[in-house]
């Protein structure tokens, strides 16, 4: 721990075990990159005989959701007259990216005398049932039952990015000419030919958090990349990267991401919809600014003063945020400092510990200028010597270390 004034201890060690508990709840190691532990559900979609959810205007055509029918209800059938479309809609869905892989549809099926033919597409829609985008068909699967039979008919399915508000569209036509049957009946949303367990569906192993979400730290103008910051996707953490990066894979929907940098929130929660890859620059609120110390009179500046920022919540070599050393001129540049309140202190020596002021002031602009006073008599410490101005000049004793103490002079 580094020398800091004794007033601030007890509040410090507090603040430093609040930290360790708190952090132990949240916090990833380092070097730790967290992965969505969440399965996938692969969805089954089951046929109904209502009317597509809201909101309006709702599609022409039925509703098919994840909810299986009532175990009580008897199931229904729908006579398939040749050459028409049969409409199926989903409820809305959540954006996503979805692999390419395989769609099985199953269902209760038979015709009134020897043959139909089925046709069977499976495309993506707007809420409306407007822009529409296939993902696969199975053209000309043979009905020949004369009783209600079940068929499988397997569909290979194209990877799509799902939009908000879109739902999956499922078009059955039963073919008309030749030797096909006037009409056919499906048979679904209810039990009787229909079991538990095997009812008209569709249904699909692919994911639908199938998305890649990568996201680059940068500072406010943009030049630099941010090491070691908590980047929050919800309630996941990633550190990072030595190049700013933190990347997630398999996630889909509306995530919140947010930045956490030294403890300050360096940036708004905001929304990012995962309907495609998305690969994003993050404008932290982290800024270049430029410390100047002057002495108690401000009178001139002190040169080669060590000066060091903190977080505001602790106060040590952990929580040490940017460290430098005065120039000719009394300054010294810290970049990539967070926005918030933190803690200034300045010392005559290079080894901490002499403290010649301490400020606690907040960073709010890229390029702000701030200002440090020193006090001589700072905390409980007596600096070893006296400074006496004569014209411009600074007289000062002979150093008796390496450290040497602060010099004084005119600010040009």
């Amino acid at each position: 721990m580094l020398a800091a004034p004794r007033r601030v201890g007890g509040l410090c060690m507090l603040m430093v075990l609040a930290y360790m508990f708190l952090g132990s709840f949240s916090v990833v190691p380092p070097g730790k990159n967290p992965v969505d532990l969440a399965p996938a559900i692969d969805p089954t979609y089951y046929l109904h005989r209502t009317l597509p959810q809201t909101p309006i205007p709702v599609p022409f055509g039925l509703r098919m959701n994840t909810t299986a029918p009532p175990s009580g209800q008897t199931e229904t059938t729908l006579q398939f007259n040749k050459g028409t479309n049969y409409y199926w809609y989903s409820d809305l869905l959540t954006p996503g990216c979805a692999a390419s892989g395989t769609w099985t549809f199953y269902v209760w099926a038979d015709t009134a005398t020897t043959l139909s033919t089925l046709d069977v597409r499976l495309d993506l829609t707007s809420s409306s049932g407007g822009n529409i985008r296939s993902i696969g068909a199975f053209i000309g699967n043979t009905i020949n039952a004369l009783t209600p039979t079940l068929y499988t008919i397997s569909i290979a399915g194209s990877g799509i990015g799902l939009q908000t508000n879109d739902r999956f569209r499922l078009t059955l036509l039963p073919e008309g000419g030749g030797a096909n049957d006037s009409h056919m009946n499906i048979i679904y949303d209810g039990y009787g030919s229909e079991t538990v367990g095997s009812e008209t569906r569709l249904s699909t192993t692919v994911s639908f958090t199938n998305c890649s979400l990568n996201l680059r730290v940068r500072n406010w103008s943009l030049t630099d990349t941010i090491p070691g910051a908590l980047v929050y996707k919800d309630s996941q953490i990633q550190v990072s990267s030595s190049n700013g990066w933190a990347n997630w894979t398999s996630v889909g929907g509306i995530v919140q991401i947010k930045v956490q940098y030294f403890g300050y929130w360096v940036n708004g929660t905001f929304p990012v919809t995962l309907d495609s890859n998305k690969t994003l620059d993050i404008r932290a609120n982290i800024y270049n600014i430029t410390v100047t110390v002057r002495p108690a009179n401000q009178e001139g500046v002190l040169q080669s003063v060590n000066v060091t920022a903190y977080n505001s919540t602790q106060y040590g070599s952990s929580s040490k945020i940017a460290t430098g050393i005065t120039d000719a001129n009394g300054r010294v540049s810290f970049q990539d400092v967070p926005n918030g309140t933190m803690f200034f202190a300045s010392y005559a020596k290079l080894d901490y510990s002499i403290l010649i002021s301490e400020s606690s002031q907040t960073v709010s602009s890229n390029g702000q200028s701030i200002s440090l006073i020193a006090d001589q008599n700072a905390g409980t410490t007596t600096l070893p010597w006296e400074v006496f101005f004569i014209a411009s000049f600074v007289l000062a004793p002979k150093p008796t270390t390496p450290d040497i103490a602060a010099k004084r002079k005119t600010e040009t």
